[in-house]
């Protein structure tokens, strides 16, 4: 895992609570499937600036087949964009994993079953379903 700052001084509190956080929300996934994790957060305005402050967090996830998840959180505290980006990026992964999980085949196959099974029921002889 790499964590990087842009305008800002990563400090081992900071790398410490970035590693733990994202590093949890990457642990529902067998680690062999991730190849990268780049966490990237920065600060702009300040005292000085009529914006006033904002931190900013970017996870990129790159996984070994292909796949990139991305997170991005925006706030006045670095803590809580951390948060952010790894609730989302722990929702990223639950969605990667729902949908190459082996369970759309099976559905499928037994779809195509019942079909055949329906259309083996019928005694007339063709293979044409009756009209409703």
């Amino acid at each position: 895992m790499l964590v990087q700052g842009l305008h800002l001084e990563i400090t081992p509190a900071i790398d410490e609570y970035c590693r733990a956080k994202i590093g949890k929300a990457c642990s529902h996934v067998d680690p062999r499937e991730i190849r990268e994790v780049d966490v990237r957060c920065s600060a702009r305005g300040g005292e000085d600036s009529r914006g006033g402050h904002e931190h900013k967090t970017e996870v990129t996830v790159l996984m070994t087949r292909g796949t990139t998840l991305h997170a991005d959180g925006t706030g006045e505290n670095l803590y809580a964009t951390i948060d952010s980006c790894a609730d989302i990026v722990t929702r990223a992964i639950r969605k990667h994993k729902e949908k190459h999980s082996g369970k759309g085949s099976r559905h499928a196959s037994h779809e195509a079953s019942a079909k055949d099974a329906f259309m083996a029921d019928d005694d007339d002889g063709d293979d044409v379903p009756p009209a409703a």
